[in-house]
């Protein structure tokens, strides 16, 4: 066996130049291999993160979409949730057990000599565990503060951090909203965000006191958070509060919600659906770069075979026989797809490791070990497959045509 290798080797070193660029496709298919998975499980552990953050038992009822003169507006134009909708769906859903209403706008908050311009979100005292917010300092308000609609707030982490210094305790300190005097009982752990929706950026007052105080008086809504009972039940919540409210808001069955239900474990299984479709698909296209380097295999050590047909001759004709030359033929074969195999490994881990997140900081990646011993796999499977018909070739050839080969 070590004569064998020790021939392949030599027979590969004989054109080092086309050895390599046959092995370029090797390399880059296994490369390919280990960076579209890492992409693809990156992509799916990043998108169910997003919905576990959120809650996947969670529903968001928002009001429905307004239309004046032929013109529809966005969704939440319409004032149709109201306060007293609450006690109606935990009343009419039996798989619900908590509501949040909400009711949000944008006033200024002032704190000592500093301000900043920030939205007020008025909610429920259930509102953390519906959502799944950590605490950084304090506790969140209790039942009886919603129903005294007493002034107090908990900060989002962002405006924590515009108006206090870092690291400072703020629990039973005051702060101003709208001219409004609130007392701080506490903040939450940074949850990240941009954009039109950034939890961080937020005070968080009890409904009741943001209904009567902040926003004159109002009853309707902005929106709703709803927990399910369990993850398997969503669906049948979902339908339990879209009936509630149609009762509660009389309307017919002629006429269509005047309110949106976004459900976000139906919204994460759909997600993780597509995160899986692409990942299958980068998958396939990576396998496609393996094939087309074990074509190019074949197509070199076929070009060989013919190149070296006098050689096979002399050999079989001095006593060598056929399992001899297929033997070389396939570890040569198999020489190199494994050469190129773990240069591809290399290449890809690093390119994953070190090199996509400097290009590319806003993709996740996720690197696994086994994607990486699969694609090292294929290509040793691809050097006996591709490498085989070559080497049959090569061991059939009659020696008395051979040695007459020009």
């Amino acid at each position: 066996m070590r004569i064998a290798i020790t021939t392949a080797l030599r027979g590969l070193a004989t054109n080092k130049l086309r050895s390599f660029l046959t092995m370029l496709g090797v390399i880059f298919g296994v490369a390919a291999v280990i960076v579209a998975v890492a992409l693809g499980q990156g992509s799916r552990d990043a998108a169910i993160r997003r919905f576990e953050r959120f809650g996947t038992t969670t529903l968001s009822v928002l009001p429905g979409r307004q239309s004046k003169g032929g013109v529809s507006f966005a969704f939440g134009s319409q004032s149709t949730l109201k306060i007293t909708d609450v006690p109606f769906i935990l009343k009419e859903s039996p798989d619900v057990v908590a509501v949040s209403p909400e009711k949000s706008g944008f006033q200024q908050v002032v704190a000592g000599n500093k301000n900043t311009n920030t939205t007020v979100f008025g909610c429920g005292y259930q509102f953390p565990s519906i959502r799944h917010f950590d605490m950084l300092q304090g506790q969140f308000f209790t039942k009886e503060d919603e129903q005294s609609k007493r002034p107090v707030c908990f900060l989002g982490w962002q405006v924590y951090d515009d108006l206090f210094a870092p690291g400072q305790n703020v629990v039973g300190q005051h702060l101003f909203i709208s001219g409004q005097y609130f007392t701080i009982l506490g903040v939450f752990t940074e949850r990240g965000g941009g954009g039109f929706i950034n939890e961080d950026d937020r005070v968080y007052v009890p409904v009741t006191t943001a209904l009567a105080r902040l926003f004159g008086g109002q009853n309707t809504l902005s929106s709703m958070s709803v927990e399910g009972r369990d993850e398997g039940l969503m669906q049948q919540a979902q339908n339990e509060v879209s009936d509630a409210l149609r009762k509660a808001h009389h309307l017919s069955s002629s006429k269509s919600n005047d309110f949106i239900i976004f459900n976000s474990g139906v919204a994460a299984q759909n997600s993780q659906s597509q995160a899986n479709d692409f990942e299958q698909l980068i998958d396939a296209l990576a396998a496609v770069a393996l094939v087309v380097g074990g074509i190019g295999i074949m197509n070199i050590m076929l070009v060989s075979v013919t190149e070296r047909t006098r050689e096979i001759g002399v050999r079989k004709a001095i006593g060598a026989k056929r399992r001899n030359i297929l033997s070389q033929f396939l570890l040569e074969a198999l020489m190199l797809s494994l050469l190129g195999g773990m240069i591809g490994v290399a290449g890809g881990v690093v390119f994953t490791l070190y090199l996509l997140p400097t290009l590319k900081p806003s993709w996740e990646t996720h690197l696994t070990l086994q994607p990486v011993f699969v694609a090292f796999g294929f290509s040793f499977l691809t050097g006996i497959f591709f490498g085989f018909y070559p080497a049959v070739k090569a061991s059939k050839l009659n020696p008395i045509e051979a040695l007459r080969y020009e």
